[in-house]
């Protein structure tokens, strides 16, 4: 198979279509459609999986393990849509009372590995990545402006999850309907940014 830009976009888009529709004609509950661990957000799961085996068809097994934090980000992102931090802990690992609270060493020592290892993935990016990255996006190459899409979606997607819970200590009472969209959008959007990232490295080769 070739793994030409264009193809995979249109193999990603033409996947992703047909599981989503799969899931609104298979599905006994709509509203599974947008619950976690279901619908929008196991496929999402299942791109940032794709994503990371196109890492290594496109890169090869020795370049693709020598950039190993590309994998590991998108393992630990398809990790985090899955909640596994929060099924290992009461609290969840990424939250601060599992390592201020009287929980068990056990859960401590395994959170502060992973946020270990989460910042070694970010300083990697910041020093091996972000110039060439910048570079890319002043020369208007189509792989790092993918990229910069997927992001500004994931950002996006990080402001409003949870919009009601966030503006409560502000008194503002968002009502539930709109917490509710803003929580199917947000699943949208971490969708697109899947996809955004399958995309950016799909174009590896022709901007390497």
């Amino acid at each position: 198979m070739s793994f030409t830009p264009p193809t995979v976009l249109a193999v990603a888009a033409t996947a992703t279509l047909a599981a989503l529709l799969g899931n609104l004609v298979f599905l006994d509950d709509l509203d599974l459609f947008f619950k976690e661990g279901e619908g929008v957000e196991l496929l999402t799961v299942v791109l940032l999986g794709a994503a990371t085996l196109l890492w290594f068809a496109i890169k090869g097994l020795r370049r693709g393990l020598a950039s190993w934090h590309v994998p590991v980000a998108l393992l630990l992102m398809a990790a985090r849509e899955l909640d596994f931090d929060k099924s290992l802990t009461e609290h969840g690992l990424l939250k601060l009372r599992t390592y201020t609270g009287s929980g068990g060493w056990t859960d401590k020592v395994i959170g502060g590995l992973l946020i270990l290892l989460i910042l070694v993935v970010l300083v990697r990016f910041l020093r091996r990545n972000l110039r060439d990255w910048l570079a890319r996006l002043l020369r208007a190459e189509a792989g790092a402006w993918w990229l910069f899409v997927g992001l500004a979606f994931a950002a996006v997607a990080k402001t409003i999850d949870g919009i009601d819970r966030k503006l409560a200590p502000f008194g503002i009472d968002v009502p539930r309907e709109i917490g509710m969209r803003a929580g199917r959008i947000e699943e949208v959007l971490e969708l697109a940014f899947a996809l955004c990232l399958i995309q950016a490295i799909a174009h590896i080769r022709r901007t390497a």
